[in-house]
This record gives structure tokens, sequence and C-alpha cells, in this order.
């Protein structure tokens, strides 16, 4: 039973699995399309946003609703104990009436002032005139984090597109590989049957029994070899489908085209040139750099003033209908400025500004030590590229004549006219040149690859 699930899945499985033959380019846009890294990239650039559209919240003024409601344990009493001294011809005048002197008269008051259950609805307005630079430098800063998001997609877009031009590449060697090894294991192993066949029937004495046991321990070699070969092939294979987001069961097919091989097109100050204004880790350096002047901006804003307008529009409703919050006094407003200075902090300020400027001076420092690490990786991989550009023009002529010397070997080992060493001899100097040439063409194009991902790219506007 679990044998007929396991056939039926693997039927089920090859029925859905899709056939995908991919280039270079279609390889790289599937691969930034699906990539997992460059998707929460993206999100991070959405969350970056946010925080800026926060950040310019603070340019506009405050409206806010409020509701108050409350109840207290009892109605508040004002209680006056006391006298009140009567102006002189109030206490004539209740002299004369009452037949004595009257100057005072008591001041015994139990009032209520309000109720206990209250109200309250206002609108509260709050707006910042000016604070020193704090909220110009607050939004600058949440504005170059969006910046520095935008690099760290087009870091990881740069990454995704080496990754795939390092596996097509090292599919492009490989199969390379496969088929020379492919096609000197077919020449060794006519070889081999003909080796044995004039052993069995020739009269000549060219061919022996150790040229033979030669010729067939190197025909197993280059068998062995092209299994090697082909696995590789395959997990390469695997690995591409991977990178740009295929299902595992899906089949990748490679494809290519022998192209010129070109050099490198621009000069070495030129390319420098170009990092230091496209490459991610610098352009991030300089935004990083670019955030701690903001920092020290908002730092310093605590040496002015922070001045703001005020305003506030209420209704109050109040148990006991008069007192203090009698109809009359039910509703109110008020607008004003409020102006606040710090004056002495303990010299906290003064500080928070030192040790911005001291962290920005730090951010100096490593920019500095970052472009050198970037011009010097330039400079290793431009003298790499173009070294291995010599050596590609010197091993194709190379590779013909090993390709010539091996064929007429060939043909004068079927006539007896060569010996069996010097044809094995030929096959594998060939083999190895042509290895050698593909392995050079393969490294120079790494190389391209690798100065391409140092320099970088502009940021795309569309962000």
């Amino acid at each position: 039973m679990k044998k007929i699930l396991l056939i039926s899945f693997l039927m089920i499985s090859s029925i859905f699995a899709k056939e995908v033959k991919i280039s270079l380019d279609e390889a790289i846009s599937l691969a930034l399309e699906n990539n997992g890294l460059n998707k929460i990239s993206k999100i991070n650039l959405e969350i970056a946003e946010a925080q800026y559209q926060q950040a310019l919240s603070a340019n506009y003024p405050s409206l806010d609703a409020v509701l108050y409601a409350n109840r207290d344990k009892k109605d508040l009493i004002y209680q006056q104990r006391g006298t009140f001294t009567l102006p002189a011809n109030l206490a004539g005048a209740l002299s004369y009436v009452a037949g004595q002197q009257i100057t005072t008269i008591p001041a015994d008051i139990d009032a209520t002032a309000y109720g206990r259950d209250t109200v309250k609805g206002s609108l509260e307005l709050n707006y910042p005139l000016y604070t020193g630079g704090k909220i110009e430098a607050i939004i600058n800063q949440a504005k170059l984090n969006k910046e520095l998001v935008k690099v760290a997609i087009i870091r990881s877009q740069n990454d995704v597109t080496f990754d795939v031009k390092r596996y097509y590449y090292g599919y492009i060697l490989t199969n390379e590989l496969h088929k020379i090894v492919e096609k000197i294991y077919k020449n060794m192993k006519f070889s081999t049957d003909l080796a044995k066949e004039f052993l069995e029937s020739s009269t000549t004495l060219k061919i022996n029994r150790t040229d033979y046991l030669n010729a067939k321990l190197t025909t197993s070699l280059l068998q062995s070899t092209l299994s090697k070969l082909e696995l590789n092939r395959e997990l390469l294979k695997n690995a591409m489908g991977n990178l740009v987001g295929l299902t595992w069961d899906d089949k990748v097919e490679i494809s290519y085209e022998e192209k010129e091989i070109l050099n490198q097109n621009l000069s070495l100050q030129k390319i420098i040139e170009k990092a230091y204004s496209l490459n991610p880790d610098i352009h991030q350096v300089n935004l990083a750099v670019k955030i701690k002047d903001e920092q020290i901006n908002e730092a310093q804003s605590a040496y002015y003033p922070q001045v703001g307008v005020f305003g506030s529009v209420s209704r109050t409703y109040n148990s006991y209908e008069y007192g203090y919050l009698s109809e009359d006094n039910q509703d109110t407003w008020n607008i004003g400025i409020a102006v606040k200075m710090s004056l002495f902090d303990g010299f906290k300020t003064k500080n928070t500004v030192l040790e911005k400027k001291l962290n920005k001076n730090v951010m100096d420092e490593q920019k500095i030590l970052l472009e050198n690490a970037v011009a010097l990786q330039l400079k290793n991989e431009f003298l790499t590229s173009t070294l291995g550009y010599e050596q590609i023009n010197i091993l194709k002529e190379a590779v013909a004549t090993a390709a010539e010397n091996s064929e007429l070997n060939l043909k004068g080992f079927e006539y007896e006219m060569v010996e069996a060493r010097d044809l094995v001899q030929s096959q594998l100097t060939e083999a190895y040149i042509r290895a050698d040439y593909l392995k050079n063409v393969h490294d120079y194009l790494l190389s391209l690859a690798t100065i391409d991902k140092l320099i970088g790219q502009k940021l795309d506007e569309s962000f």
C-alpha cells in the first residue's frame, strides 16, 4: 500500500511539475521578483514611509476633543467664618435703626460652590511656532532613514544578482567541461576498443597490452569525472531554481549562447568614481553621516526657546445650577502663547551635543576606511579581470592547436601510426587546455560580476 501511495505521489508531482528554460536576464528578473529578503526590504520601506509621515505631523497643529465626566463624594461646600467690617455709611444706617452701634456683622456662611456631578466637553488646540530646529531635524532623520531602507533594497538586489550570475557562470563552466570530457571519453572509449581489437587481431607490434591497459584506465577515470560533472551540473540547476523561486519539483533548463568575451571598457579610475557615488555600503555611510548631522541639530535645539500657541473652547455642565459653574460660566474659551527656555540643565545639553559630534567623527572615519576598502577590492578585481582577459586571448590559440593535435593523433592511432601513450597525452592535453580556457572565462566573467556588485546601481526613484 505504501509503495502504491509513493508511486501515486511521484506521478502526481510529475504531472504538476513544469519545465522552465531560463537565460541569465530571465533568471535575474525572476530572482529579484521572488526573493524573500527583497520582499521583506520593501515592507521595511513601507514602515519607513509611515515613520516619515509621522514625523511630518509635527508641522501641523494638534486639535483634541476632550470629554470629562466626574462624580465627587458630595457637593463642594464653600465655607466662611469671621465678620464683615461694614462701610461707615452702612454702619451708621444700621446703628440708627437698631439703636446701638453696629460696625461689623458675622460672616458664618456655608454655600454650595458646585455640585458633585460635572460633565465638561472641550476642544484644545496646540501649535508649535518655534522649536529651535528640533522638528526639522526629526523630519530630516525620518527622511534619511527612508533612504537607508532604499539602499538596503539595492544591496539586496545586488546580492541576488551576483548570486544568479555566480550560479549561471558556474553552470556554463560545468556544462562545457562536461561536453569536453564526454567528447574525450568517447574518443578514448573508441580508442580502447580499437586497441583491444589490435591486440587480438593485428600482426603489428605498435600496440601492446600495457598501452591497452593505460588507455582503459584513462577511459575509466574519464567516465568517473563525467559522472561527477553530471552531478554538479544538476546541483547547480537545482540551486538556480531555488534562487529564482521555483518549486523543488520544477525542472530547470539553463540556456546560454557562446558570445564573444569583451574586455572591461572602463578605466580603474572611472570604476572607483562610480563606486564612490553608487556603492550601497558607501551610500549607507554617507546617509548615516547626514543623520548624525541632524542629530546634532536636534540636540542643539535645547539651547533655543520653545514657542507655541495654545487655545481651547469648552462647555461645562454641573448638577448645581449656581455657584462657580453657573449658567454664566459654563461656556469658556482661552488662547495664549507659551514660551519655554532652559536656563540651566547641569550641562546636559552641552554634553549631549558633544556626544553627537563625536559619533559623527567616528562615522567620518568609518567612511574613509570603507572607501579605501572598496577601492582596494575594485583594484584587485580590475587587475584580476585584466589578467584573465589576457589569458583568455592567449589560450584561444592554444585550444585550437591542442584540438588539431588530438584529432591528428586519434586518426593516426586508427591507422596504427601513433602509439597509445601519445594518443592519451594528446587527448588529456586538449582537455586540460580547454578546461583552463573555460576556467579563465568563468573567473573573468565572475570578476566582472563582482565589479558590478561593488559599483552598485542608482536608487530606483519609483520606490
